[in-house]
């Protein structure tokens, strides 16, 4: 078990955001020239502070907004059912997912 980058914002619109990285794709940047896709996990976007398991999970479970990357923090929102498999976007085996969460 590893740690993770993680940032909290606000949206203008009063959401809260929050974006989480595994520690091992910090500062990673990733291209897929046939998809003309690319990934760039910058600690200038995630690095606001590093971050367990528990409060990664607490952050999952309380955003309104998630801007997940890496293989660990994706797996851990499918595995608390906040991503549906088919939503992941791989680039180069670099995982990411963006999720907003719809109140009715």
């Amino acid at each position: 078990m590893g740690l993770y980058y993680a940032r909290i914002m606000m949206t203008p619109e009063g959401l809260l955001m929050v974006a989480i990285a595994d520690e091992e794709v910090i500062d990673k940047a990733v291209r897929d020239e046939e998809r003309g896709l690319q990934i760039i996990v910058s600690r200038e976007f995630y690095g606001e502070r590093v971050i367990d398991e528990l409060e990664a999970i607490r952050l999952i479970e309380e955003a309104d907004v998630l801007v997940l990357a890496g293989d660990r923090i994706v797996s851990k929102a499918i595995e608390l059912g906040y991503v549906h498999p088919d939503s992941i976007l791989e680039v180069k085996g670099l995982k990411h997912v963006q999720v907003f969460k719809f109140m009715y």
